[in-house]
């Protein structure tokens, strides 16, 4: 619950900020100086949550130290879960021609990990042993699967084989324009039907066409009878929610993509991105 009578400097801003590598470093750990900018922005009245391309169950062990005041966007905007009460507000599946998107991107290449998010679980067509180990070190086990998959899939991600970091792979030129080359072909095998994007060098992000962490910021701004939304995030599949703020941040580390677009460039993630973006909002408000 969301106390009204609180009244401070942030009461009438909602703040959805991305996870990976703008809410962590790049090392994926949380920066306490973030903690206490959280706690320091809800106790000026403001609501915070988080805006994540993660699944339910894939975000569950990282949420616990995070000081959200409002249910978590999941899934790019196709889910919005309070883990607080464990309330599923609403989930948006994958359209009906989802598997065909399985077999295209096996088509295109079939080293490919294709993992289907559902609520519960993650489902996985092919083998990646450092994505394997780092869904586990998330604290669940994918299910690896030939064929049928229990509905609704809310997301698909599409996975290279990564190289030695887990987190940041280096890749060769010719890998990275191979990758996003396939990116490109699904994005036209799905025509308008899904949306496609990359939320890391070597992850494609496939989900239902109308949804976006946009659209759902918003939306939950608007349910709290907020004024002004206030965005962070890192990568492309962020984009759609840096858009729709007023007020819209990146790390200085973000992705290239996002470098020359108009946001306003925090602090880099591993320097606290968020806390630097809350001192500079309380100066502008």
């Amino acid at each position: 619950m969301i106390d009204k009578n609180v009244m401070g400097k942030f009461s009438d801003v909602f703040f959805a900020s991305d996870f990976d590598h703008t809410l962590t470093g790049q090392d994926n750990a949380l920066r306490e100086r973030n903690i206490e900018a959280i706690r320091y922005f809800i106790s000026e009245g403001g609501i915070f949550t988080v805006a994540s391309g993660r699944s339910i169950p894939l975000f569950r062990r990282r949420v616990a130290p995070v000081p959200v005041n409002a249910p978590c966007i999941l899934y790019n905007g196709a889910a919005c879960y309070d883990y607080r009460d464990e309330t599923l507000y609403y989930a948006h599946p994958l359209p009906d021609f989802a598997l065909d998107i399985v077999h295209e991107a096996q088509r295109l290449d079939p080293t490919l990990c294709v993992e289907i998010q559902g609520v519960e679980n993650h489902y996985v067509f092919g083998h990646n042993a450092r994505r394997d180990a780092f869904l586990k070190g998330e604290g669940f086990t994918p299910v690896h699967v030939t064929d049928s998959v229990p509905k609704p899939w809310i997301k698909i991600a599409v996975c290279a084989v990564m190289g030695k970091d887990v987190l940041r792979p280096d890749f060769s030129p010719e890998e990275i324009a191979h990758f996003d080359a396939v990116r490109q072909a699904l994005d036209s095998f799905c025509a308008g039907r899904c949306y496609v994007t990359r939320s890391m060098p070597y992850i494609i992000e496939i989900g239902n066409p109308n949804c976006s962490k946009g659209s759902a910021a918003r939306a939950l701004a608007d349910r709290y009878e907020r004024k002004i939304l206030v965005c962070a995030g890192d990568a492309p599949n962020d984009i759609p929610m840096l858009d729709e703020a007023d007020f819209a941040f990146v790390p200085a580390d973000c992705d290239e993509e996002l470098r020359n677009m108009p946001y306003m460039e925090a602090a880099p993630c591993g320097e606290g991105a968020i806390a630097d973006a809350v001192e500079k909002l309380g100066k502008m408000l």
